[in-house]
């Protein structure tokens, strides 16, 4: 069943059609699913019967959404049911205690399968998140582009995050909490830091509320574990490399910066006329001085 005219034709949320997102979002999904269940199989964690179905989900994946960039709503329902299944699944495997927890299973096959676990939750969410407006507004967008740089600063954050965390998982470097409780804190972060991003260009409070906590949670992170105590930035120069510090600054820059331009965009919603229109109504309506 394809969406029909009307629907197809309607202004959806983001500056980006929504079928757009669903579909970048939902290859890197399935980009990033196959680099894991390869690895998933040299370590031992499952068998070939489960690569076998995994593979053939990703096939019908893929399909799903060729059909649903078409315009077939059924294939947008599946590519979103994968997406959500899939996040489940690997929220389940290894952001929790278990054998093959996420920094576990990253001494074992390499810290790359780390950062591939923590990009796919995000991926899988904004999946989701495109199947869902796509339901209704497949090829709408907004033509207001001045959230465009929030979206794309976001966006860069977001991968200086996700490599941060990494490096976190490698050193086992999330104070008191243990790594795949820290990886997953960090995963939503980003998740509500790129939502929120998205949702910017048409809900302004919503979508700067969703920016400030995300990018608070990345930003106290970054403070209480690297500036207030745990390992200084000078001390993840030296154990992981001065890349990496960058890596750690830029993501914390990034992240403070996008929580002040939320700030800023919430103030302008909540206060429409200006935040000193209430002062100037209050002068206006004095009754003047006698003589």
């Amino acid at each position: 069943m394809r969406a029909s005219p009307a629907v197809r034709g309607a202004r959806g949320p983001f500056v980006l059609p929504a079928r757009l997102l669903l579909v970048v979002a939902g290859l890197l999904s399935v980009a990033l699913g196959s680099f894991n269940l390869v690895h998933e199989l040299r370590s031992t964690n499952v068998d070939t019967i489960y690569v076998a179905v995994g593979g053939l989900v990703s096939l019908i994946w893929l399909v799903s959404l060729y059909l649903a960039w078409r315009g077939f709503r059924l294939a947008v329902f599946a590519a979103g049911l994968i997406a959500f299944i899939e996040f489940g699944v690997i929220a389940a495997g290894h952001f929790v205690t278990a054998p093959w927890e996420i920094d576990v299973y990253a001494k074992h096959e390499g810290l790359a399968v780390a950062a591939v676990l923590v990009a796919l939750l995000p991926a899988c969410a904004l999946t989701m998140l495109g199947a869902i407006v796509s339901w209704s507004h497949p090829r709408g967008r907004l033509g207001q582009l001045e959230t465009l740089p929030i979206l794309l600063v976001a966006l860069l954050g977001a991968i200086l995050a996700v490599l941060h965390t990494t490096d976190n998982v490698g050193r086992k470097d999330f104070g008191s909490a243990t790594p795949e409780d820290g990886a997953f804190a960090a995963a939503v972060a980003i998740i509500l830091w790129l939502v929120g991003a998205l949702w910017l260009a048409r809900a302004r409070r919503t979508g700067a509320l969703l920016i400030m906590l995300g990018t608070f949670i990345l930003a106290d992170g970054f403070i209480t574990l690297h500036l207030l105590g745990g390992t200084a930035v000078s001390g993840i120069a030296s154990q992981s490399g001065v890349v990496w510090a960058g890596i750690a600054v830029g993501m914390a820059t990034l992240a403070v910066a996008s929580f002040v331009a939320a700030l800023t965009f919430l103030v302008a919603a909540l206060t429409p006329k200006g935040p000193w229109a209430w002062l100037r109504r209050q002068s206006g309506s004095r009754l003047p001085s006698g003589p």
